[in-house]
């Protein structure tokens, strides 16, 4: 995956912009893949840049405009956010379609095997579409030209092995190169003392092993310094692995009528007794902590801010639809609770985002997921344990062939951390980085 997220983005960004090597007969004006070039790369790069505000803190490292930034030590996961997030999406404008097909495939096909539980369906299919990539980035790119040979790097012949390999050692993230460098990381930074370091070390992963061994037989027993059941001053704890933060108004503060309708449907819904009697009013929460460790905010949370946080207010949301179980993204609002004597109901109130344009879904092999912002008109009260992770909205920018951006009013396009339940393995919790209690509801005291 290492190679993947270096050497192949580094390769098509060097066929795209025509910066690659040129042997005669071969001439790059012949070239009609090279178009990230001048104002056009430009405008691209910018596109790239303007895409951090929408990236939540927790997928890491936002890539910077490559435009500028692209020579000057672009890291690894820059690369994987910027080639396989939001590359489908900001270049279907600029490359022509045969090209951005073919680029699609590559990008669903490491979707798929960039995963810690792989099913055979997944590994087929990521296999056959890297496959497919392979043999026709040969007939696009190098066309059985001796002077192109050079286009057909071994990072790509590579491809083909990824499924394979898979089968027989397992998922990439229990061998990838960075995966091992944080690993020597870690036990590195347990050494205590400099004398004999490399016995030290040894040591120190022996008792790793013995720890993971025991994790492994029994999951119930908490073995590291991180306590499971510690949570924040003034949180709730709902259970499997959800936290509900602060900061949270001290009264209940009237709710909008498109909100209310949307609690009440709800509440209907599920049968809730005093139905009438409820005063159309609740206490607002600001954050939830979900069982993965990322932290999803609320729109009342972000809009009081006093920093310029990134945007973490986007959800994906288990959903069921006639009877049939889906996914769908919305804006998380608020977050409130319900009670009725004992019994307690932790709730938000979200905005749903548009059904997706399916034939450009269809026909980006899944990697485009492209949608509308609907706001108050498709408002929706969930229970909190429905929210699964925090993904990030993207105004779908456009660059013409002229180099001129477009910015949509409420087109937007998905993009969801890559290896999301491979981060898990880490045991790290997003930062808090919450505006002070106070400041956040200091306009409803008055």
């Amino acid at each position: 995956m290492d190679l993947t997220a270096l050497n192949d983005p580094d390769l098509l960004l060097g066929l795209w912009r025509g910066t690659i090597k040129c042997y005669e007969p071969d001439m790059r004006d012949s070239w009609d893949w090279k178009v990230l070039v001048g104002k056009v790369w430009e405008t691209h790069g910018v596109t790239v840049a303007m895409a951090t505000p929408y990236i939540p803190s927790s997928f890491g490292r936002v890539p910077r405009n490559p435009a500028e930034k692209i020579n000057t030590g672009y890291k690894a996961w820059e690369y994987l956010l910027y080639i396989f997030g939001l590359g489908p999406a900001l270049l279907r404008s600029i490359l022509p379609e045969k090209y951005w097909l073919n680029y699609c495939k590559f990008v669903r096909g490491i979707h798929l095997l960039y995963q810690l539980k792989l099913s055979p369906e997944h590994i087929q299919e990521g296999h056959r579409l890297l496959c497919e990539f392979h043999l026709r980035f040969e007939g696009l790119y190098v066309q059985r030209r001796a002077d192109r040979i050079h286009f057909l790097r071994h990072s790509i012949h590579l491809l083909t092995h990824i499924a394979p390999e898979t089968i027989r050692a397992g998922p990439l993230s229990c061998y990838a190169q960075w995966i091992m460098e944080t690993a020597i990381g870690n036990l590195g930074d347990e050494i205590r003392q400099d004398k004999d370091p490399y016995a030290n070390i040894a040591q120190r992963g022996v008792l790793r092993a013995q720890i993971n061994s025991i994790v492994a037989m029994m999951p119930h027993v908490l073995l590291s310094e991180r306590d499971a059941t510690r949570i924040p001053h003034g949180a709730r704890d709902l259970g499997e692995g959800y936290i509900l933060l602060q900061a949270c108004q001290p009264t209940a503060i009237d709710v909008s009528g498109p909100e209310a309708d949307a609690i009440m449907a709800l509440w209907e819904a599920k049968g809730w007794p005093n139905k009438d009697r409820w005063p159309r009013a609740v206490r607002r929460w600001a954050r939830l902590r979900l069982p993965n460790g990322q932290l999803a905010r609320s729109c009342w949370n972000e809009s009081r801010s006093l920093g310029n946080l990134r945007r973490t207010t986007v959800v994906k949301v288990s959903y069921t639809f006639c009877a049939v179980d889906c996914s769908i993204f919305a804006e998380v609002q608020y977050f409130f609770r319900l009670t009725f004597g004992d019994e307690v109901h932790s709730l938000a109130v979200v905005s749903v985002f548009s059904s997706p344009d399916c034939n450009l879904l269809h026909q980006s092999f899944q990697t485009v997921y492209a949608c509308h912002y609907q706001g108050a008109n498709a408002l929706l009260a969930i229970d909190i344990k429905q929210i699964q992770s925090v993904v990030s909205m993207i105004p779908y920018f456009k660059v013409t062939p002229d180099g001129e951006l477009k910015t949509p009013e409420t087109e937007y396009f998905l993009m969801e951390k890559m290896g999301l339940d491979v981060t898990l393995l880490l045991g790290e919790e997003e930062e808090d980085e919450g505006p002070d209690e106070d400041d956040m509801y200091a306009d409803e005291l008055r």
